[in-house]
């Protein structure tokens, strides 16, 4: 396979034999955890070479989905059977520029959602090829928002109503509610009021939901921002 991207750290075809098994997230593990399973989010602890390394080793993983050279499930577990009546709205943000491509966020949900739950030697999925149950655009997805909206206001429909989105943290929280991610870093600021018009048009879908920001459901996060919540945050322009 040739690589698109150019690679200044780690060389793609060193790791091309392992992506040719079904348990590829197995062989590669000591990769996985040091760059994403025991990362933090916290930038100021890593130097500059680590997030490069990081971020070419998710680009190879990207190159390598987009071009089917990664074997994933063709069949599995129905994970949205599990589907409840949906009573929330829970609100995300990417936490990064907002020029991340949908196949970036669809390879970082893939490596920080899936492998580590098919690593678990305790579940029946362990070791086996990787199966989402979800498309979009015909192609298997792992991306967990319903829907992701750009600063322009233009929104992606990822899931389904019907589908369970592998986003809050708690599953019972996921199999009653909807994903809406802005796709904007929005640690310290408010999303643009374009995107927030789009988020309104989606809530006003769902009647009588409330509405969650990520880390009022999992305190492990500070997603979907600082500026969410309190009496002059952002919550209340979507309501």
């Amino acid at each position: 396979m040739k690589f698109k991207e150019s690679y200044k750290y780690i060389n793609p075809k060193n790791y091309i034999e392992k992506f040719t098994n079904t348990d590829w997230y197995l062989k590669l593990y000591p990769e996985l955890n040091e760059y994403f399973y025991s990362y933090d989010g916290n930038r100021e602890n890593k130097t500059q070479e680590w997030l490069d390394q990081r971020k070419e080793f998710a680009i190879m993983i990207m190159e390598l989905l987009e071009a089917d050279k990664i074997p994933l499930g063709k069949s599995g577990t129905n994970w949205d059977a599990d589907r409840k009546a949906i009573d929330t709205i829970v609100i995300h943000h990417t936490s990064t520029s907002p020029d991340m491509s949908l196949k970036i966020i669809n390879t970082l949900g893939l490596i920080r959602l899936y492998t580590p739950f098919y690593s678990k030697k305790e579940e029946p999925e362990y070791g086996q090829p990787i199966w989402s149950n979800h498309f979009y655009q015909n192609k298997p997805t792992f991306i967990a928002y319903h829907y992701i909206i750009e600063q322009d206001g233009t929104v992606y429909n990822i899931l389904k109503d019907n589908q369970i989105g592998w986003q809050a943290g708690k599953w019972e929280m996921n199999c009653k509610s909807i994903s809406v991610c802005f796709l904007d870093d929005l640690k310290n600021k408010f999303p643009t009021e374009k995107a927030i018009q789009s988020a309104r048009d989606i809530i006003k879908q769902y009647e009588n939901c409330q509405i969650l920001g990520h880390k009022e459901i999992n305190t492990k996060t500070t997603c979907p921002g600082g500026l969410f919540e309190g009496e002059d945050g952002w919550k209340k322009l979507l309501i």
